[in-house]
């Protein structure tokens, strides 16, 4: 009799271990695809070098290749600028920042 309940009482022991252990796999599972959905999607770039004709921010004179924010377009060419302020401090005297530019190919 003592040996049939040893018996009953290993599989009940058993069985609660394989829940247990499977329950922590799924919650496991569960925070790993709630990381997932939470996580930011990488963004592309918004502009890239290639696209604009200068090699530094005419306004600050940061490299362009440390990130564009934004772009205008100015006697057929397209500047590109570190942040939305260096391009409206670039507009408000836009012929005489144009004469100083660092352009790609040194042609303007």
């Amino acid at each position: 009799m003592s040996k049939k309940i040893s018996f009953y009482f290993m599989g009940i022991v058993v069985l609660l271990f394989a829940a247990c252990s499977n329950s922590s796999t799924t919650q496991k599972q569960q925070e790993k695809s709630n990381t997932t959905i939470l996580m930011p999607k990488k963004d592309s770039a918004k502009y890239t070098v290639a696209m604009v004709d200068n090699k530094k921010d005419p306004t600050c004179g940061m490299p362009v290749i440390a990130g564009i924010e934004d772009t205008v377009h100015y006697k057929k060419k397209v500047i590109g600028f570190c942040s939305k302020e260096c391009k409206n401090d670039f507009m408000k005297n836009a012929s005489k920042a144009f004469a100083s530019i660092e352009w790609k190919n040194k042609t303007k």
